[in-house]
């Protein structure tokens, strides 16, 4: 003990003073592991990963909090970002975790363990001018692996990554397609890489829609990287998909970058395999080589799709098919063949009964072209029941129009040449459509005999000698409507009657009885010959309702053979522009068929019986008789048949004795006979029906059947109806409304 001062100092032993300053040092260290080396070290972590990853992305690289302690560091909110993301950033990360050496980086070298990545959001986008924001990232990653690099301090490459929620969104706005992956996971350490992707989905605007369930892709060292799909589904339109695909994508280690397909799959969600595609796969330079084949099955294995679809009595349908698809990136070319047998078919809009042993056997080969948006048939060789025929032709559809911003100059408000608006198009998008039918010479009774009964009950009987050929080509442009063209020829009229049925138009030289349904289920009949009352031979009915009649029905009745042909063209040009079938070209032969040789409802099977029976109408009977059948049996009014009754009814006087005005009126109601009688009950015409007959009567004059004298006259002469008083006008009306209210709907074509 010393003396300091006058006081008595105790002296530290000398083995405190080490124990001390361990302890100082203790304290020291503590605070700088506690305090500053997580904040040097989340300091050296966003230094080290912004420069080293937006150097080698050459991107920016935004991070959010980051937490480091002893051997562990934690990033949140990882954001790389490029000049073309838009709102969305290329790469988001909610969560990263890296286990690194502790002691290393005591002296400031970093060498990275086990990294673990959570929350991944990758978004990859192109314009609709092309832009996109990830070819300059694989660009620079590919020239970086190609020219290597060297390191040192460490690396903070980790030794293994496991990555878990992971979502990608594609969004390509030029051809409106776009990825999706809902979740996935992957693992990755040297050597071997397993990843899974869930709830796929790709769509596009002019292709099939795709998804999966999962997509695992394994990649092992001295192994080929194999891509595994299941619960796959391919739409290739609305109602028909592939469902249930399955199988790998395998790399071909003879053939470096290319990969060989094997799928299978099924129908409609129907379980089981229907088919398989096999084949190599360059993703590289985007060309594939794909043999297609669905061997031979049942239709029964269809049934939960088919019990929704016209097609009936499937247990004994079979089909095959096979077909190659060279594909590229431009487009790509196929060839097969298919043969569907026993089909049958039952559907309202086809035949009132079903139709039953169809078949169809076809060679087809084409191609397809991306770019040009093109589809070509070059070979659709078919047969069918017996009886060859042949489809060739090309689709197209229109570019996606790109509108690029222009400036605007003040004062102006409207882009020069004012809005641009999307090109006509027709079903499916289709913009120009082109298409060949050909039925080589075949000998028209077994062309006859190929028609199922079924589809022909009035032809049944008929026994023809000759032969039979088509040839009609179409070509439509939605753009330009007006230009389309439709020609041709459908060989008919070298075919000749041999054997005919009791009651073919044979009949209708002599006098008959008409059947009519003057309301539902409700029929009537009236004799159509001499000992009727009410029949009017030809040549006493007025020329003026005759000359009005082929002014407005069928201006060439006595030159041609049954068949407008010329306007066949015209309805279908308003058709296309109506979007719907909505418009025909009747002759008067083919309307005198449509009422007294068919039944009314409107069927494909009723529209090709009409073409055989004008066919053979004309063939039968002369043209003044067409006529006098005709205007004998069709309707002028509620319940009102044959031009005798309907001029007594009108105005008062017998056939021979019409006016033009009178004559031309009858030709205004045709159509609509039944709602037009309205002006009737009213006593006076619509506006629309006085500038129609006017119309009309000048059509007589252009076309010299009316003088111009007798078309002065009747410009001048007012329609009278003839009333007796026996009715009011509420009473017409309200007869006529429940006669319409009452009537079969056939859904008449206009004329």
């Amino acid at each position: 003990m010393k003396l300091v001062g006058g006081t008595r100092v105790r002296k530290r032993p000398r083995w405190m003073i080490p124990v001390i300053a361990a302890g100082v040092l203790s304290v020291l260290l503590a605070v700088g592991l506690l305090v500053i080396y997580p904040r040097v070290g989340a300091r050296m972590v966003r230094d080290k990963v912004t420069a080293k990853l937006g150097s080698k992305l050459g991107r920016d690289v935004r991070l959010g909090h980051v937490e480091v302690s002893l051997g562990r560091a934690v990033i949140h909110d990882i954001e790389i970002r490029g000049p073309n993301d838009g709102e969305l950033p290329l790469v988001h990360i909610a969560r990263v975790e890296v286990e690194f050496d502790a002691l290393r980086s005591l002296v400031g070298s970093v060498r990275v363990g086990e990294a673990t990545v959570d929350g991944v959001t990758l978004t990859i986008r192109r314009h609709v001018d092309g832009r996109d924001n990830v070819r300059d990232v694989i660009e620079r990653l590919q020239s970086e692996r190609g020219g290597g690099g060297a390191g040192g301090g460490g690396s903070i490459s980790p030794t293994s990554i496991r990555i878990t929620h992971a979502r990608l969104l594609a969004d390509d706005a030029q051809s409106g397609a776009t990825m999706l992956v809902t979740d996935g996971d992957a693992t990755w350490k040297p050597g071997e890489l397993i990843a899974q992707a869930r709830g796929v989905s790709a769509t596009t605007t002019a292709a099939p829609k795709a998804s999966a369930a999962t997509l695992d892709v394994r990649k092992i060292a001295g192994q080929p990287p194999i891509l595994v799909i299941a619960g796959g589904e391919l739409s290739l339109w609305p109602k028909l998909s592939l469902t249930g695909i399955g199988g790998t994508i395998t790399a071909d280690p003879k053939h470096a970058g290319e990969y060989k397909i094997d799928l299978a799959g099924g129908y409609g969600g129907v379980p089981g395999n229907l088919w398989t595609a096999k084949g190599p796969l360059d993703p590289r330079g985007l060309t594939a080589s794909i043999e297609l084949e669905a061997a031979k099955f049942q239709l029964d294995r269809l049934a939960p799709i088919l019990e929704r679809t016209p097609v009936v009595d499937y247990a004994s349908t079979s089909v095959d098919t096979k077909v190659r698809l060279d594909l590229t990136a431009n487009g790509g070319k196929f060839a097969g063949e298919f043969h569907l047998r026993g089909l049958n078919v039952g559907h309202p809009m086809l035949a009132d009964k079903e139709v039953h042993d169809l078949d169809l056997s076809g060679k087809i080969a084409g191609s397809f072209d991306r770019a040009a948006r093109r589809f070509e048939l070059h070979q659709g060789d078919f047969v069918t029941r017996d009886v060859p025929f042949s489809v060739t032709g090309a689709v197209a559809r229109p570019h996606r129009i790109i509108e690029e911003a222009a400036p605007v100059v003040a004062g102006d408000p409207k882009p020069p040449g004012g809005p641009v608006g999307p090109p006509r198009q027709g079903p499916a998008g289709v913009q120009f459509l082109n298409l060949r039918l050909v039925i080589p010479p075949i000998d028209c009774q077994r062309m006859l005999g190929a028609i199922p009964t079924e589809m022909a009950p009035y032809m049944a009987g008929y026994k023809l000698r000759g032969v039979f050929d088509v040839d009609v080509n179409l070509d439509v442009d939605w753009a330009k409507l007006d230009e389309t063209k439709l020609g041709g020829h459908v060989g008919l009229r070298h075919c000749k009657v041999v054997e005919q049925p009791a009651d073919s138009p044979k009949r209708l030289k002599d006098e008959f009885e008409h059947y009519v349904e003057v309301d539902q289920g409700k029929w009537h009949s009236f004799v159509v010959g001499p000992s009727s009352n009410d029949f009017v031979p030809f040549e006493e009915i007025s020329p003026y309702l005759v000359r009005s009649i082929m002014s407005t029905e069928d201006s060439a009745f006595y030159s041609h053979k049954g068949f407008i042909t010329t306007e066949f063209r015209t309805a279908l040009v308003n058709d296309l522009k109506a979007g719907a079938f909505k418009y025909g070209a009747s002759s008067i032969t083919m309307q005198m068929v449509k009422n007294v040789l068919l039944y009314r409802e409107k069927t494909l099977a009723r529209k090709l019986q009409e073409l055989f029976l004008t066919w053979h109408v004309e063939n039968t009977l002369t043209k003044d008789r067409i006529l006098e059948i005709y205007f004998n049996v069709i309707e002028y009014g509620p319940g009102l048949y044959g031009i005798g009754p309907a001029t007594a009814y009108y105005f008062g006087k017998a056939p021979k004795d019409l006016t033009p005005v009178e004559a031309a009126f009858f030709s205004t109601i045709l159509p609509a006979p039944k709602e037009r009688h309205k002006q009737y009950c009213a006593g006076t015409l619509t506006k629309w029906t006085h500038d129609k007959i006017q119309r009309i009567l000048g059509i007589m004059l252009k076309r010299d059947r009316l003088t111009q004298l007798e078309y002065d006259q009747a410009m001048e002469t007012p329609l009278l109806f003839a009333k007796d008083g026996l009715e009011t006008e509420d009473d017409c009306l309200k007869r006529t409304k429940q006669a319409i209210k009452n009537a079969r709907s056939t859904n008449p074509l206009k004329r």
